[in-house]
């Protein structure tokens, strides 16, 4: 079952829309995506069909190369991800694909 979006759940992490290309990979299968938005905890994606998808995936992106996550809902083509590493890691991956 599919979880809901909760829009209204306080965040740790100050997120950056992004709107980079990436991949959402799940064993051997690749679902092209759109990072939309992205921080040290997590990133929320586009992705065409989503549905194969299961907890545990790993988003690439030619800037911050992979990073394994956990799904933790999907709605309306729409992904919110939790990034495995540690937030530092993270955060510092993410500043320099972004400088």
């Amino acid at each position: 079952m599919e979880a809901e979006k909760q829009p209204s759940e306080p965040r740790r992490f100050e997120r950056t829309t992004v709107l980079w290309s990436g991949e959402l990979v799940y064993r051997e299968q690749i679902v092209a995506c759109v990072i939309v938005n992205i921080s040290a905890g997590g990133a929320m994606v586009r992705a065409e069909d989503p549905a194969f998808l299961m907890t545990s995936v790993v988003l690439r992106n030619s800037r911050i190369g992979d990073l394994a996550a956990e799904v933790l809902w999907r709605q309306d083509g729409e992904l919110g991800l939790r990034f495995a590493d540690d937030p530092e890691t993270v955060a510092a991956i993410i500043g320099r694909a972004l400088n």
